[in-house]
């Protein structure tokens, strides 16, 4: 991944500053991304019994913490964005956490099941994969993971309506191939814009 440097010469980590532009648009993003992704949260809410204990891994404002305890689970929620943070804390308790440090705030195998709903997209391949090792260690034996990635366009900066970010975008096989060599079982994938995995941790 390139570094950015600011007009003072200072250089900024390109996922902290593609975090930090969605700060500029909390109500917009939320109000756009509400309806998305139920279906997914659906299928992942059932494929673990209630009540298990989820660990939505960059949640936002929160909109599916607040699913998978109508679902009868306990979430909880880590984010970068600390505006994210303020407002997912009013579904389940969220704390502001990096993700590339997901690792160092809970025990291992504390979790029944890990989403990572296209909350890796401005991590680099290398971060990505320690991050999916990651997720393994705080998962149970036979815990579930869902993440999603961009799988179409080019990897580097994107302008876009609401800001400049960061995005790394995966081949769907190399990428099922990283979750498997992480320690999981890969259940299935979805192609699409987005490569979806739905994997088991390796007991």
């Amino acid at each position: 991944m390139m570094s950015h440097t600011t007009s003072a010469g200072r250089e900024l980590d390109p996922v902290a500053e593609s975090v930090a532009v969605y700060s500029d648009h909390t109500g917009e993003y939320a109000a756009v991304h509400a309806p998305k992704m139920a279906d997914r949260v659906e299928r992942f809410a059932g494929s673990l019994p209630a009540p298990s204990l989820i660990l939505d891994a960059g949640c936002g404002p929160g909109r599916d913490l607040a699913r998978f305890r109508a679902y009868g689970h306990v979430a909880r929620g880590v984010d970068l964005n600390p505006v994210f943070v303020t407002m997912a804390n009013t579904h389940a308790p969220t704390s502001q956490c990096d993700l590339r440090e997901v690792g160092t705030r809970f025990p291992a195998g504390t979790f029944d099941g890990v989403w990572a709903s296209a909350s890796l997209v401005h991590l680099d391949a290398a971060e990505t994969v320690d991050v999916l090792g990651q997720f393994g260690a705080l998962l149970r034996p036979d815990g579930k993971l869902y993440v999603c990635l961009k799988a179409t366009g080019h990897t580097g900066w994107l302008d876009e309506p609401d800001g400049r970010r960061w995005y790394t975008v995966w081949d769907p096989d190399e990428f099922a191939t990283a979750v498997t060599g992480a320690g999981f079982e890969v259940d299935r994938v979805d192609p699409g814009p987005y490569v979806e995995v739905w994997a088991t941790r390796n007991g």
